[in-house]
Order: structure tokens, then sequence, then C-alpha cells
């Protein structure tokens, strides 16, 4: 495991699609700051200069790759334990949620050519920014407003980087985090709105499922969602 910090940089996912070909699997890229972070459809990802921990992690092992669709939900399981907090849930498929606010945003993203040569998963967790000015659809929380504490970054950064890298090295040897998953799953049961063959539809939720998409009910038929946003505020 290889890490890299910036004080500030374009975007720690943009750096790793540049530069993956000469760097090692599971290198870490860290910023203090992002010029032009994102977010999952191209939004800005804004955040306070040092305030939050923003971070990309590349992977280039074909038996991780070939596990895609099911490292976005661990990553933000692996985050969960790692902060070991209370009323902490997974809003499949890439954010963290505290109560009904949201504390961390991960976006996967593949670099392919024939084929996929490797995935970057980009991670924003709120720390210790205290106030959150703009419009968000959900009002954002961070760590110091849910403990009213100032967190070390870097024992936090640390921290965070090796519960990662511990559950990945599991996924490699068919570890199945299903069960430990689905008892932070925030969605489940819930009405929501999803794009359902490029028509918004409202959808109930039952749950992630075992290949970790998303089990929904619509119109009456159960289908699993792959992939896609479902949010429970209307387009």
């Amino acid at each position: 495991m290889k890490t890299i910090h910036f004080e500030t940089i374009d975007s720690t996912n943009t750096y790793l699609k540049k530069n993956y070909e000469k760097l090692d699997n599971f290198t870490f890229v860290s910023a203090d700051f992002q010029s032009a972070g994102r977010g999952r459809n191209n939004r800005n990802w804004k955040s306070e200069k040092g305030e939050n921990l923003l971070f990309s992690l590349l992977i280039k092992d074909k038996t991780l790759i070939d596990k895609f669709s099911s490292l976005s939900v661990i990553s933000a399981f692996s985050i969960i334990k790692a902060l070991n907090l209370k009323h902490l849930s997974i809003k499949w498929p890439n954010d963290i949620y505290y109560k009904d606010s949201k504390l961390c945003g991960i976006l996967l993203e593949a670099v392919t050519r024939n084929e996929i040569e490797c995935l970057i998963i980009g991670i924003g967790l709120n720390v210790n920014q205290r106030e959150f000015v703009g419009e968000y659809k959900r009002t954002p929380t961070s760590l110091y407003k849910i403990t009213n504490q100032t967190q070390d970054m870097r024992l936090l950064k640390d921290k965070i980087f090796n519960q990662i890298y511990s559950d990945f090295m599991k996924v490699k040897e068919a570890y199945d985090f299903y069960n430990d998953i689905k008892e932070y799953d925030y969605l489940k049961d819930r009405q929501v709105y999803a794009d359902i063959n490029n028509e918004v539809k409202q959808i109930k939720v039952i749950g992630i499922d075992k290949d970790y998409s998303l089990k929904v009910l619509n119109d009456n038929e159960l289908i699993n969602l792959s992939s896609g946003e479902v949010t429970l505020v209307k387009y």
C-alpha cells in the first residue's frame, strides 16, 4: 500500500486516471483541497481546504476488478467500521449517511481500453467542516457536527486506509460481506425515485441484494438495479 498526498490538486481521481500505468496497485492519493472535485454525474464536490478527508484508491488487481460491482458498497462499510459511530448507514450505492444527512460520498470509475485496466474509488468524507453553504438536495453533516470534536486528520486517514485495505484483502479471498452490510441499508423499505428504462419512477426498495445490487418493487414486479442514482427527492 503506497500513499501520495497533495496540498492542492484538481482531483485525486483525475490524477490516478492520468498516472495509473506507472503506479502500484493499492496506491492511495489524498489532498487537502481539490479544485475540481467530482461526485456522481459530474457534480462538483465542494470542500473547505484542510477540513475534510479527500482521497482516491487505485485498484489494478484483476480479482478485485472482477468484483467491481461490490466495491463501492464495501468501501462504505469499511469507513463505517473505521468511524465506529452510531446511526451510520449506507445509501446504495455510494453514500454514507448519519441519520438523514450525508456524511460521505463515494465515486467508482473504471479506466477501460479493450478491457477494464483499473478501478479508481474516490471518497470524500466530511470531517472538521462546521458549515455547509450552498444548495444541496440534503444538507450534509460532518464528524465535527456529529461529535462536537475536532478530528486528527492524519490518524483518521491512516485508520480508514488500513480498514479499506484489510477488507479488500478479504474480498480477494472471497469473504462475503453481505450479512454485515445489510444491517446498514439506509434505503430498505423506503419509497424512492429512480430512473427505470429512461423514465423517473417512484419505487419501493426491498433492500441491498446478495450481489450488492438493489432489489426494488417496480409496478408490482421485483427487479434489481445494478447502477444508477436513487433519491428520496424527485429529480
